[in-house]
């Protein structure tokens, strides 16, 4: 496949973004073949933006038009990301899923089964594993060079949200619309580098509030406690409440610590001797382990982490690349969520893999509890 026509499904903000940056040329081997918008005047901004593209009022539209693509970039409301998507691993196109992969894990595991019966290449949009920090900082871990890791300390409360943003859209922060909050909205991106860097969590203690910044029925933020079998343990604290915030990730390991901060800077304070060496050699009842404070150098990408996300997705298809966000990432990051979820419900530490059938019954309750709600 030498070149990858590719249709948008939804014009919104990120759809807008996403063709633009296709039509420009931007990633290549793909190129911008249609867009799917269900709206009069976002079909006539693409006339006039886009002449050459097809324009399809309705995903219908757009698969019986499956001869003219060979994949689709889908960026719709949270609950038909696996509906449309199954149409089109059905079609046998590839596809580039923005987050959340889906609603729920049992869903997510359902779209990525699909993919896979289908030989179909299933991508995330997680551009936030992209930032230079965070690639520095995965390929550090994985190499040992912090040794053995014990703990994680991740506050990243830099979504500070209005009630302008909550009611921009009725769906918008509800159980109804997306589903969730900040968990299954904004920190899709967070959880899924924590799942990236240190692997899925065993077990999971959630602390979340909802409503607690805005008059929504949905989380604005939660302090989560993971568990690893191997003794790491992990605190991710968010909210989308509090101003300024922060983005500052610190891990800790046997040679040391490990800061990322704002996912660009990385700093590495590194033992002298590994604290294993130190508590086996040191005879001082009150002996001090030091350190050495340095920077690491990272790759600074400039904003360009989404077209690094669609470049890599073209070059899985055409050279066969190593998909860096393939849907199981997806499918893990939605399990980390609905166990968080499961463990604020029901006041409970929570084992993964989690309960999915209790959860679609609770998520619909939920669902159910909030029409009831008059705010």
């Amino acid at each position: 496949m030498e070149t990858i026509r590719t249709v948008i499904i939804g014009y919104g903000g990120m759809g807008k973004k996403y063709a633009r940056m296709l039509a420009d040329g931007k990633v290549t081997g793909m190129v911008l073949a249609g867009i799917c918008c269900r709206n009069s005047k976002g079909q006539e901004e693409i006339k006039n933006q886009y002449p050459d593209v097809n324009i399809y009022p309705d995903t219908d539209a757009v698969f019986a038009a499956k001869d003219t693509f060979d994949a689709v970039v889908i960026v719709t409301p949270h609950d038909t990301h696996v509906p449309i998507g199954l149409m089109a691993a059905e079609a046998g196109k590839q596809i580039l899923m923005d987050k959340p992969l889906g609603v729920s894990a049992k869903e997510a595991g359902v779209m990525v089964r699909e993919a896979r019966n289908c030989g179909i290449s299933l991508g995330m949009i997680f551009n936030t594993r992209m930032k230079g920090g965070f690639l520095s900082a995965g390929e550090f871990l994985k190499s040992g060079g912090l040794g053995r890791i014990t703990r994680a300390v991740w506050v990243c409360n830099t979504w500070y949200r209005t009630p302008a943003y909550h009611n921009s859209a009725p769906w918008r922060s509800t159980w109804r619309g997306e589903h969730g909050g900040l968990l299954i909205n904004q920190c899709q991106h967070f959880l899924d580098v924590w799942q990236w860097l240190f692997g899925m969590p065993d077990e999971v203690y959630a602390s979340i509030d909802y409503g607690k910044y805005n008059t929504i029925a949905v989380d604005d933020s939660f302090d989560l406690q993971f568990f690893y079998k191997n003794g790491l343990r992990g605190t991710l604290i968010s909210s989308t409440g509090e101003n300024p915030g922060t983005n500052r990730l610190e891990i800790w390991g046997s040679k040391g610590r490990l800061t990322v901060s704002d996912g660009v800077e990385l700093i590495f304070d590194e033992n002298v001797v590994s604290t294993e060496e130190f508590a086996r050699t040191n005879q001082d009842p009150f002996g001090k382990l030091d350190s050495v404070h340095s920077s690491l150098e990272t790759v600074d990408h400039n904003g360009e982490e989404y077209r690094m996300i669609f470049q890599n997705f073209s070059d899985h298809l055409r050279f066969k690349a190593e998909l860096m966000t393939p849907g199981e990432d997806g499918h893990r990051t939605l399990m980390m969520a609905n166990g968080a979820y499961l463990s604020s419900w029901l006041d409970k530490k929570i084992s993964y893999p989690i309960d999915e059938e209790l959860y679609e019954k609770l998520l619909a309750k939920q669902e159910e509890d909030e029409k009831a709600l008059t705010f």
